[in-house]
């Protein structure tokens, strides 16, 4: 009696549910699941309202009033000078962290990522302040940089250096430094610097986060093989020969990643302003979100505060797509 071979089913034949490919995008889809909902729920949902609310008179109390097409953008652009106050402010901010940042958090990981001990130690302790609260850190170093009882200015005191109130006025020394510089200079500082407020604030923030630019530079310079610096020792280079022509050729994805994200999280800034300046003095550190915040719920003016966030929301969104553009690798 002839036996007949089985006959495999072609894959076309093969309903898509019970096709292999669709299992891993279906348990695919699983994994990504809660991570998309946290986004929808809790970031374009919010961005969807906040862009109907800016065309609207909105507050919490009366709600939606009337509906005022492009007034909150005009008003913001052509009638509101506290708003380019806040802009040039968070403007500052972050001309003054990115950078900074970005070149403490390298010069970090080249040493952390050394073969000596307790490398592993130092990283620990250099990434502490970035799993602290935002409100603690702020709470401790406006203690620390409080005028009269201040850790700092006793310290200050005692080797016979004038205190200051680093949170409101200049403190004697920076302001006789700034006297004393050439006229165009001085003229530079005191627009950029009108006090050492912001300058104080971008430097607690740089502590609190140049941990975790720091961690993702470490990661970076672990991907980077032995054997091109081997190579180039052998070739005679210096150190600072393959620092330049391996490290940061390597480096440049990290890098533009640090450098992005530091951006994006530097337009953001409001803690350190809100539990230590309030924006002041005068307007020298009311930030953007700060000023958002107070036309939002100080003010009732939701709608207006609706229309500035998502003013934010854009000038950020070209800042990044220009920086990956500027900053991308080579071979993209």
């Amino acid at each position: 009696m002839a036996t007949t071979a089985p006959v495999l089913q072609a894959h076309h034949d093969v309903p898509w549910w019970q096709r292999n490919q669709t299992k891993i995008y279906f348990f695919s889809l699983l994994f990504v699941l809660p991570a998309l909902i946290n986004f929808t729920v809790f970031r374009y949902i919010p961005i969807i309202y906040a862009l109907r609310a800016s065309f609207w008179q909105y507050s919490l109390v009366r709600g939606f009033t009337e509906m005022i097409g492009f007034d909150n953008y005009v008003r913001a652009v052509t009638n509101d000078p506290i708003f380019w106050d806040a802009l040039r402010a968070t403007t500052l901010y972050v001309i003054g962290k990115v950078p900074l940042q970005a070149g403490l958090a390298l010069a970090l990981a080249l040493f952390t990522n050394q073969q000596k001990p307790f490398m592993g130690l130092a990283r620990g302790l250099i990434f502490v302040p970035v799993v602290t609260s935002y409100v603690v850190v702020s709470i401790v170093w406006g203690l620390v940089l409080n005028e009269d009882l201040g850790l700092l200015n006793s310290i200050l005191r005692t080797i016979g250096i004038p205190a200051g109130d680093y949170l409101t006025n200049p403190n004697p020394i920076f302001v006789n430094y700034v006297n004393k510089l050439p006229e165009g200079i001085r003229h530079v500082v005191e627009f950029i610097l009108p006090n050492q407020t912001l300058a104080t604030i971008i430097g607690l923030s740089i502590w609190k986060d140049v941990g975790y630019s720091t961690i993702i530079l470490v990661a970076g310079l672990k991907g980077i093989p032995d054997v091109y610096y081997e190579a180039a020792i052998v070739d005679g280079a210096n150190g600072w020969q393959r620092f330049v022509n391996i490290t940061i050729p390597l480096l440049r994805r990290p890098l533009l990643f640090v450098i992005v994200t530091t951006t994006l999280f530097a337009f953001q800034v409001f803690v350190p302003v809100y539990q230590l300046t309030k924006g002041g003095p005068g307007r020298s550190t009311m930030v953007l979100v700060y000023y958002i915040y107070r036309q939002g719920f100080n003010m009732a003016e939701m709608g207006y505060a609706s229309a500035l966030s998502i003013i934010l929301l854009l000038i950020v969104l070209c800042i990044s797509v220009l920086q990956m553009y500027l900053l991308r690798p080579e071979d993209d």
